[in-house]
């Protein structure tokens, strides 16, 4: 029979063979929470396994299921459907009705990482001079200056599928291989290379604005972390945690006596090193720590790989702004009054440029959820009224003549066409169908490298 060690209970459980570690919890009074009552529907009843893990059996289809939802790691097993064959010894995660609350899949609206060490680069970068800003111009200023600055940079992380963790006063926090990416080291470095070229372009604004030198210094490191949500339920946030993150930290702050830009670890530099040129290198004692460790200053990355990272029109979607940009038409296919209906997997959108701007709104009229325009393998057949544009800057809908603001998305007229008693001509039958009165759905949507792409949650 498998001996079960219970952490931080220091309970041994003697299971018989067939048995779940929740089944055997629950017999010897060990406070395993389980929400779903056992049915692998939540992870409150998780445990890490802490020895034992080799002679474990594979995952149920159930537990699999449940651990690609929410990344669990390797050791992180569901107590309800773990049978062990031999001995383990495993902690509780959720100990107490907090934790409950913070775990429960059950809850709606949840989407949360329980924690994975995984292996990921750590951006952190901080403004060179910022407390001299912070005394000499006003909040006001302050907070356009870094608004303006971060606006930008975000956009330059994300691009390389880096994620933003946090921002802290002047400082920014991104992870790179949040998801296991293989080319996340040369991605980050990319990104900070990047960064430093946008804030170069933003220097003589800024100059010019205030009278100010604006710089940064950015600090890289490879290492293991803990990513995982962070937060009180209904507000978790994804971050990393562990000391590869205190490392990054240092590392960008070792920039400020070195008098460098740009400086990444040793274990970050052996992943990129054929990828990259090397201004020069230095050995320092990080700040809490007793020993020397070398740092690169990177100066930039080689042809071949900057034309990898950065050929332009590759992607079908990219991640920006907390949104999925789908590539929807190329800019030169939609001339002035032209509009498109582009398939996605959620809905239809319609592409419209009007005015020297481009517009994007879903092909659903907000009252009957009717198509405004039919798609083009539907065109033949079915090209009697359409809905229409107005002068006014409205969309017509060819239904039952509706106009919304196509900037937005408001409702400037409602159901014209409609009877009195608001029943459609010829389907009286269907009664008072003018009820339903909601906004057009507007789409974001930019244009960048000859494309127009639409973001999409």
């Amino acid at each position: 029979m498998p001996t079960l060690l219970s952490l931080p209970d220091d309970i041994s459980i003697e299971s018989a063979l067939g048995e779940s570690v929740l089944e055997a919890a629950r017999r010897a009074d060990v406070p395993i929470a389980c929400a779903c009552g056992g049915k692998a529907k939540c992870s409150t009843c998780r445990i890490w396994i802490l020895d034992g893990a080799d002679g474990c059996p594979e995952r149920t289809a159930l537990e699999r299921t449940l651990v690609e939802r929410l990344g669990l790691g390797n050791n992180v097993r569901l107590a309800c459907q773990l049978r062990p064959a031999s001995d383990i010894t495993f902690r509780r995660l959720v100990l107490d009705e907090t934790d409950l609350r913070m775990t429960s899949q059950l809850l709606p609206h949840r989407s949360t990482s329980a924690g994975e060490l995984k292996s990921v680069v750590i951006f952190f970068s901080d403004v060179a001079g910022f407390t001299h800003f912070s005394e000499t111009l006003t909040p006001y200023d302050v907070m356009y200056l870094l608004n303006r600055y971060f606006t930008q940079v975000a956009e330059v992380i994300e691009l390389n599928d880096g994620y933003i963790d946090k921002f802290v006063g002047d400082g920014l926090m991104a992870i790179f291989g949040v998801n296991g990416q293989d080319d996340a080291p040369v991605r980050a470095v990319n990104a900070a290379l990047q960064t430093l070229a946008t804030v170069d372009r933003l220097k003589p604004f800024f100059a010019s604005m205030y009278g100010i030198d604006f710089d940064i210094r950015v600090g890289l490191h490879l290492g293991e972390a803990v990513i995982g949500s962070v937060g009180s339920p209904g507000n978790e946030r994804l971050t990393a945690i562990g000391d590869a993150v205190n490392v990054a930290s240092r590392v960008e702050a070792a920039n400020k006596e070195a008098g460098t830009r740009l400086l990444i670890t040793e274990t970050l530099y052996e992943q990129v090193k054929n990828e990259v040129e090397v201004s020069d290198f230095i050995r320092v004692r990080l700040r809490g720590t007793s020993d020397r460790i070398s740092l690169y200053e990177i100066k930039k990355l080689k042809v071949e790989a900057e034309r990898r990272l950065n050929e332009k029109g590759a992607r079908e979607t990219m991640q920006l702004g907390g949104k999925t940009w789908h590539r929807a038409v190329a800019t030169s296919e939609l001339k002035d009054g032209d509009h498109k209906v582009i398939e996605f997997q959620a809905l239809y959108a319609v592409i419209l440029r009007r005015g020297g701007r481009v517009y994007a709104f879903n092909n659903a009229c907000p009252h009957l959820k009717l198509p405004f325009f039919e798609t083009a393998s539907r065109a033949n057949g079915h090209a009697g009224r359409a809905s229409t544009f107005g002068e006014d800057g409205t969309l017509v809908c060819r239904w039952h003549h509706s106009g919304f603001d196509l900037d937005t998305g408001e409702i400037v007229r409602w159901c014209e066409a409609l009877n009195e008693d608001g029943t459609s001509a010829g389907m009286e039958m269907l009664g008072d169908i003018s009820k339903n009165r909601a906004p057009l759905r507007l789409i974001p949507c930019r244009e960048e490298d000859g494309y127009i792409w639409v973001g999409l949650d």
